[in-house]
C-alpha cells in the first residue's frame, strides 16, 4: 500500500509532463484515458484495503522538505511576477505578507525529522472524488476543450490545461493524505495556484479579473493558514491534524489557531463574504467549473473544517460556524432562485450546499459530521454531472441561459434526460443529498433557528432546480435547426457519473458504515452513535425508512411506464396559443397588443428578482457573515 500512496502523489505530476511532450488530441486523449484507469484503480483499490499510514523520515524526509522549500520559493516568486506584471497591488501586498510567514516558517521554527501520510476513512472519501471523477472530468475534456476553443476563436493552450489540471490532481491527493499541518498548507497553495491559472485560461481582461479576484481571496485564506500553523507549533507544539483531534476542546484558547483555519476553509469553499470568487470563476471552460469549482477545490476547505471539529464540537465556536453555514445555505439559494444563466445557478447552489455542510460540521455531533460527510461525496457526484451537462447543452444551443433551454428534449433528449436525472438526484428522494438534508435538519433540531435557515434554503433549492428541470422538458416553442451530435468522449463521462449518482444512492449502506461511521468513531469517540444505515434502512433518533425500497416502486413505476406506452398514451396534440382572440393568423406567437401593434408572446419562469434581490442579498449576506466572524475573533470564542 505504501507504493499506492506514493503513486497517487507522483503519477499526476508524471502525466502533467506527459501532456507538455505533444500537442495532438489523439495523444491527449490517449493519456486522459490511462490517467482515468490509474485514477480508478488507484483509489478503489485504497478504499477495499482500508486506512493505512506511511511515515516519511530520514533522508526521504529531508529531500522531500527540501523540495517543497524550492517549490514555495518558486510559487512565491511566479506571484510576485504575475501581480507586478498586471498590477495587482491586492496581490501583491498578500503576497508580500505571506513571504514573511513563510521566511518565519522555514527559518525560524523548530524542524522536524518526520511526517505522516494518513489516509484515513475521510481521505479515501476524498480520494475516490479526486481521482474518479477528477479524472472523468479530464476525459470530458477531449470532447469539449477543441470546440471551446475553436468558438472563442483562441490560440489553443491544451497543453497548459492538461498539465495544471494533473497537478492539481497530485495536489490535491497530497492535501488529504497528508496528516502534517505543513504539508497540507503546501498542497493547500498548489490548489490556490492551479485554480488562478485555469481560471484565467482565456486570456482575456474577464478572465484575469476574476483569476485575480480567486487568487487574492484565496491568499485570504492562506496567510490564515499559515498564523493558524504558526500559532499551534509555537504556543502548543501542535503541527498535525491528529494532534488537533487528540487534544480536543480541553482550551478555549486553542480555538484561536482553530478559527484560523477555519477561515482558510470559508475562502476556500467560496462562503461570504469570499463568494465572489468562485461566480467569478465560472469564466474558465466548463471542465474547470466542474473539476475545481463543484466537487474537488471547493471540497477541501469542507474537508478541513470538518476535520477540525474535534476542536471545536460543543463550543461557541462550533455554534457560531453552524449558523455562518446555515445563513450562506439560505441566501445564496435565495439568490440561486434570481438566475437564468445555469452555470450561476450551479455555482450559487455549490456556494449554498458547502454551507449547509459548514452548517452540519458546526453541530459537533456525529449526527451532524455524518450528514456533513455524506453531503460531500453525494453533492460533489450530481454537482459535477450538472456542470458537465451545461457545458454540453451550450455547446448544442449555443447558450447558457435557461429559458434558450425551453423544448430542449426535442433537439437533445439524452443530453436532457441526463440533465433531468442528475437535476432530480439533488432535490428528490431517494437519492442522496435530499437524504443528507434531512438528517442535518434533524441534527439541529436543539436550535430552532438553525432549523429554520436549513428548512428554507432546502425549499428555495427545489424551486430553482424544478424551475430548470420543467423548462428543458416542455415541449419545443421554437424548431430547433440541428440534431443533436453525440461525443463518446463527453458522453461516457455523463453516463459514468449518471452510474455513480445511482449506485452511491443505492448503495448507501456500505459508503457509510465503510467509509463514514470510522471517521466518526475516530473524530468524536465520546459521541453516542446517532445515525444508523443497514441494507439501505436509514435510522436517526426520529425514526426511520427504508431507501432500497423505494428504488424498487420508482423502477417498478419505469417499467410500467415502458409497458403501457403507445397503448394507453396516444402521441400529443401540439394546440395553438389561444390569445383571447388576438393571435396574428401568419404567425401564432405573436398577438396585437394596446396600440394595435403586434408582439411576439414571451413565456418564462418567474425569478423573483424584485422579492430576492441579488445585490441586496450578497450585502446583507457579506454583513453578517462578516459580523459573525467579527463577533467570533473579539470575544466568541471563550
Amino acid at each position: 500500500m505504501n507504493t499506492l500512496i506514493i503513486s497517487l502523489l507522483v503519477v499526476p505530476i508524471v502525466f502533467a509532463l506527459l501532456f507538455l511532450l505533444n500537442n495532438g488530441k489523439t495523444y491527449f486523449k490517449a493519456l486522459s484515458y490511462l490517467l482515468f484507469a490509474f485514477g480508478a484503480i488507484a483509489s478503489i483499490t485504497l478504499a477495499i484495503h482500508g486506512p493505512v499510514q506511511l511515515i516519511i523520515e530520514g533522508s526521504a524526509f529531508t529531500m522531500m522538505e527540501a523540495l517543497i522549500t524550492v517549490l514555495e520559493i518558486l510559487i512565491i516568486v511566479f506571484l510576485f511576477s504575475v501581480s507586478m506584471k498586471h498590477k495587482r497591488k491586492g496581490v501583491f501586498s498578500l503576497t508580500f505578507l505571506q513571504s514573511i510567514l513563510f521566511i518565519y516558517t522555514a527559518f525560524f521554527m523548530e524542524k522536524h525529522h518526520e511526517t505522516v501520510l494518513n489516509v484515513d476513512s475521510f481521505s479515501i472519501v476524498m480520494l475516490l472524488l479526486v481521482n474518479i471523477i477528477g479524472t472523468l472530468i479530464v476525459v470530458f475534456a477531449n470532447g469539449y476543450i477543441t470546440e471551446y476553443e475553436h468558438h472563442r476563436q483562441m490560440k489553443s493552450k491544451q497543453k497548459l490545461f492538461y498539465c495544471v489540471i494533473s497537478i492539481f490532481i497530485a495536489a490535491m491527493n497530497g492535501l488529504v493524505m497528508s496528516d502534517g499541518l505543513a504539508w497540507i498548507y503546501f498542497f493547500w497553495e498548489i490548489t490556490t495556484l492551479a485554480s488562478f491559472i485555469l481560471i484565467s485560461y482565456n486570456g482575456d481582461a474577464e478572465a484575469y479579473q476574476s483569476g485575480f479576484r480567486a487568487l487574492f481571496l484565496n491568499l485570504i485564506g492562506g496567510i490564515c493558514f499559515s498564523a493558524g500553523n504558526i500559532l499551534f507549533q509555537s504556543k502548543y507544539g501542535i503541527t498535525t491534524l491528529s494532534d488537533i483531534a487528540n487534544y480536543g476542546s480541553k482550551s478555549y484558547v486553542l480555538l484561536v489557531p482553530v478559527f484560523l483555519l477555519c477561515i482558510a476553509g470559508f475562502a476556500k469553499s467560496a462562503q461570504m463574504p469570499f463568494q465572489s470568487w468562485l461566480l467569478g470563476a465560472m469564466v474558465a471552460p466548463t471542465p474547470v467549473s466542474a473539476l475545481l469549482h463543484s466537487s474537488t477545490m471547493v471540497k477541501a476547505g469542507v474537508y478541513l473544517i470538518i476535520k477540525l471539529s474535534p476542536a471545536y464540537a460543543g463550543t461557541k465556536l462550533g455554534t457560531a460556524i453552524a449558523l455562518y453555514g446555515g445563513i450562506t445555505f439560505l441566501l445564496c439559494s435565495a439568490i440561486a432562485v434570481t438566475q437564468r444563466n445555469a452555470k450561476r445557478i450551479l455555482a450559487y447552489s455549490t456556494i449554498a450546499n458547502l454551507g449547509l455542510i459548514i452548517c452540519s460540521a458546526g453541530m459537533g455531533t456525529s449526527l451532524g459530521i455524518s450528514a456533513a460527510i455524506i453531503l460531500i461525496i453525494f453533492h460533489a457526484v450530481s454537482k459535477a454531472l450538472l456542470f458537465l451537462c451545461t457545458g454540453q447543452i451550450e455547446h448544442t444551443i449555443g447558450s447558457r441561459d435557461v429559458e434558450d433551454m425551453s423544448g430542449l428534449i426535442a433537439k437533445a433528449p439524452v443530453l436532457t434526460l441526463i440533465t433531468a436525472f442528475g437535476l432530480v438526484s439533488m432535490i428528490l428522494p431517494p437519492f442522496g443529498v435530499l437524504i443528507t438534508k434531512l438528517i442535518s435538519i434533524e441534527a439541529a433540531a436543539q436550535n430552532p433557528f438553525i432549523v429554520i435557515l436549513l428548512v428554507l434554503g432546502s425549499a428555495l433549492t427545489t424551486l430553482y432546480y424544478i424551475k430548470w428541470m420543467g423548462t428543458i422538458l416542455s415541449y419545443p416553442a421554437v424548431k430547433f435547426p440541428n440534431k443533436e451530435t453525440r461525443d463518446f468522449n463527453v458522453y461516457l463521462p455523463l453516463w459514468v457519473l449518471s452510474i455513480l449518482v445511482l449506485l452511491s444512492s443505492i448503495f448507501v449502506s456500505p459508503v457509510y458504515n465503510k467509509l463514514v461511521s470510522p471517521e466518526i468513531k475516530s473524530l468524536l469517540p465520546k459521541a453516542p452513535e446517532a445515525l444508523n444505515i443497514s441494507l439501505a434502512n436509514i435510522s436517526t433518533q426520529l425514526g426511520s425508512f427504508n431507501n432500497n425500497i423505494v428504488f424498487i416502486v420508482i423502477a417498478f413505476v419505469i417499467l410500467i411506464a415502458l409497458v403501457v406506452k403507445g397503448t394507453l398514451i396516444g402521441k400529443p396534440t401540439r394546440k395553438n396559443i389561444y390569445m383571447c382572440g388576438e393571435n396574428n393568423t401568419e404567425d401564432e406567437n405573436l398577438f396585437r397588443g394596446p396600440d394595435g401593434s403586434y408582439e411576439k408572446a414571451v413565456v418564462s419562469n418567474y425569478y423573483l428578482t424584485r422579492i430576492f434581490d441579488e445585490k441586496l442579498i450578497t450585502r446583507l449576506g457579506s454583513l453578517i457573515s462578516v459580523s459573525l466572524i467579527l463577533i467570533v475573533i473579539l470575544g466568541g470564542l471563550a
